[in-house]
C-alpha cells in the first residue's frame, strides 16, 4: 500500500536547480526542480546510502556525490541499466509541491 499525495514543499522554496530531502514516512524522499518541473526520487544512493539530492544534477540525471553512480530523475534507472532507485509521483497544487506513491 502507498501513501496519498503528501505535501512535501512549497514551491517558493525550490527554485529551478535545487534540490531538498523530505522524510515521508520511514523513506527519505529526494525532489528536484529541474527547469521548472518538480521530480521526485529516493534519496538514498543504492551503492554507498549517499544523499542524492546533494548530488550534481545534469539535465535529468542526478550523480551521486559519494561515488558517482548516475540516476535517470524520471524512471530512476542506471544509464546502464544495471540497478534503479525508486521515482515518485509529483505535482503542484496551488503554492504546494506533492508527492505520491512512498510506501506505507
Amino acid at each position: 500500500m502507498h501513501e496519498p499525495f503528501v505535501r512535501v514543499a512549497p514551491v517558493t522554496e525550490l527554485p529551478p536547480g535545487t534540490a531538498t530531502m523530505v522524510a515521508v514516512g520511514d523513506f527519505d524522499i529526494a525532489v528536484f526542480n529541474v527547469a521548472g518541473e518538480f521530480l521526485a526520487v529516493d534519496d538514498v544512493c543504492p551503492h554507498f546510502a549517499g544523499s542524492l539530492h546533494e548530488g550534481t544534477v545534469d539535465g535529468e540525471t542526478v550523480t551521486c556525490p559519494v561515488h558517482g553512480w548516475c540516476f535517470d530523475l524520471r524512471d530512476g534507472h542506471m544509464p546502464n541499466g544495471r540497478r534503479s532507485i525508486a521515482t515518485f509521483e509529483v505535482r503542484v497544487a496551488g503554492d504546494s509541491v506533492w508527492v505520491s506513491g512512498v510506501p506505507k
